[in-house]
């Protein structure tokens, strides 16, 4: 049986942690000494999906994780990236409010002329974040509201963050099945047996 494949791009502002994300979430530890991606960076993990109607396991998929270098002046050669997209995770520095805020802008730049596929936005450095400063985000932040889509704080330098039945990992899974049974798309027809 084959491994079918799933495109998620990784985007935000340079420094954010996108290349810590991708490493914690492929790899399951800390990215020790992280260094900012020119163009993109590509690794794979496995997810395997479920059905939402039984919640058993039907197939075993690929997820690439496209990390998307965030330095502006790179900006006209990021489209290249952009076709072909299951998900999209929007991931800003929780220590940075501006970052989130570009992540509308993100957003925009990898859409442009396309559908929406499912978001996840990613607040990351927890870890350098106060507990009380955590619980004041309005709304628990801006850009998810806003673009309508679920939201999950991390520190990238603590699996812990994403857990097997985490509320973090519930929502990740979810975002990935998702992006797996997202219309019109030749996986979804190979998962459903069409």
């Amino acid at each position: 049986e084959d491994t079918l494949r799933v495109k998620i791009l990784v985007l935000g502002d340079s420094g954010v942690g996108k290349s810590s994300l991708v490493h914690l979430l492929t790899n399951h530890s800390e990215l020790t000494n992280p260094a900012w991606t020119v163009g993109c960076s590509l690794q794979v993990g496995l997810h395997e999906y479920r059905s939402e109607l039984t919640g058993q396991a039907e197939r075993l998929f690929f997820l690439e994780f496209w990390d998307i270098g965030g330095y502006p002046m790179h900006k006209n050669s990021r489209g290249v990236f952009y076709h072909g997209v299951h998900g999209i995770l929007l991931v800003h520095d929780l220590t940075n409010r501006k970052t989130e805020l570009n992540l509308s802008r993100w957003l925009h730049e990898s859409c442009l002329g396309a559908d929406t596929p499912p978001v996840l936005v990613i607040g990351a450095k927890s870890d350098l974040c106060k507990a009380d400063a955590l619980a004041k985000r309005p709304n628990g932040g801006e850009a998810a509201p806003r673009i309508g889509c679920p939201e999950i704080l991390l520190s990238c330098v603590d699996t812990r963050s994403l857990s097997a039945g985490t509320t973090n990992a519930v929502k990740l899974d979810r975002f990935y099945d998702q992006a797996i049974s997202r219309p019109n798309r030749q996986q979804s027809k190979l998962l459903h047996g069409e």
